[in-house]
């Protein structure tokens, strides 16, 4: 019995240790969607390096294909990075509105870049970012200009127009008043562990980055709403949520402080602007924003392995792919 015991801790032991192994230097992705056509494909597995921008101590550590974690304890702290991310990168990372979901983009636009599209065409810092090689689009015709989808991060128009933005760097200051663009600030201030909430009376509401619809997509539970307004007894909002109106920023707290008692807010980390090869079929920063640094988890390396999942056959050539 004792050493069944023995043995148990040992191979206990030897799990978390791969795990943590998983969570910090390499990991491999499975690739589920289209977003990265043709130069990252659907089924596509991929080794990963978690270490080249800077290995994350882990705060949790996932059990392979569950949505389940385990917390880890540990300080939150980032190694010095072998490279900083570079436009024109490939990078994956966490997905900012549902972070167990792990998505690859490539970096079009760094921190403190002006970033705008016009008629499909991708200008940072005034400067047409020419699609990749292996980069394609579906459609025919780019979308009007003239039209304006509400999906799109903080309505700047459709996704082969948007308006100009200044993608956040660290050391930015914003001005907190109730005439500050709330799409924009309160997503930022929850990036970086604030505490941002809507509190009238006795009425609390509580600002998350997380959107019920995409939790509602990982775990196929419809309860997940029940927590949202417009819901009757609801505690979460969405910064974005149409139900969010400027006259209820004078009821607004950030880290239990009356928005009034607050003056400026100075960004204490880096921001990223990712969007897909397969641009219209890539769910991507012109719809959900900026990716914060902290979300950062590294590189894909090469393809060890590619199924269709159309069919499930193996694609051979695919295996030795280095993704670029």
């Amino acid at each position: 019995m004792q050493n069944f015991i023995k043995e148990i801790k040992s191979l206990s032991a030897l799990i978390l240790a791969i795990l943590f192994l998983k969570e910090t230097v390499v990991e491999l992705y499975i690739v589920p969607t289209s977003s990265m056509e043709k130069n990252i494909l659907r089924g596509d597995m991929l080794v990963g390096s978690r270490y080249i921008y800077g290995m994350k101590v882990p705060q949790k550590i996932w059990v392979p294909f569950t949505a389940v974690s385990i917390p880890t304890f540990l300080p939150d702290y980032r190694f010095p990075a072998f490279k900083d991310v570079e436009r024109g990168d490939v990078v994956v990372f966490e997905y900012p509105r549902d972070n167990v979901y792990k998505y690859v983009k490539r970096c079009i636009g760094l921190p403190g870049d002006n970033v705008r599209i016009e008629n499909r065409k991708v200008f940072v810092n005034n400067e047409e970012y020419v699609l990749p090689e292996g980069g394609q689009f579906l459609s025919q015709e780019p979308s009007s200009e003239s039209y304006i989808d509400e999906s799109i991060f903080m309505n700047l128009g459709n996704k082969d127009n948007m308006k100009e933005l200044q993608i956040p760097k660290k050391g930015d200051t914003f001005i907190i008043n109730e005439d500050m663009n709330w799409e924009l600030i309160i997503p930022l201030l929850l990036f970086e562990g604030n505490k941002v909430e809507l509190v009238v009376n006795d009425q609390k509401l509580i600002f998350t980055n997380e959107d019920p619809y995409d939790l509602f997509r990982r775990t196929g539970d419809r309860k997940v709403f029940d927590n949202y307004v417009p819901q009757p007894n609801a505690s979460l909002i969405n910064p974005w949520m149409s139900v969010m109106k400027k006259e209820y920023l004078k009821y607004l707290k950030i880290n239990d402080k009356d928005i009034s008692e607050i003056n400026t807010y100075t960004l204490k980390q880096d921001y990223f602007w990712m969007m897909g090869d397969n641009r219209d079929n890539s769910e991507d920063s012109r719809f959900w924003g900026f990716v914060p640094k902290s979300h950062v988890l590294g590189q894909p390396v090469v393809t060890w392995f590619s199924l269709d999942l159309d069919n499930y056959l193996p694609r051979l050539l695919r295996i030795g792919n280095i993704p670029k």
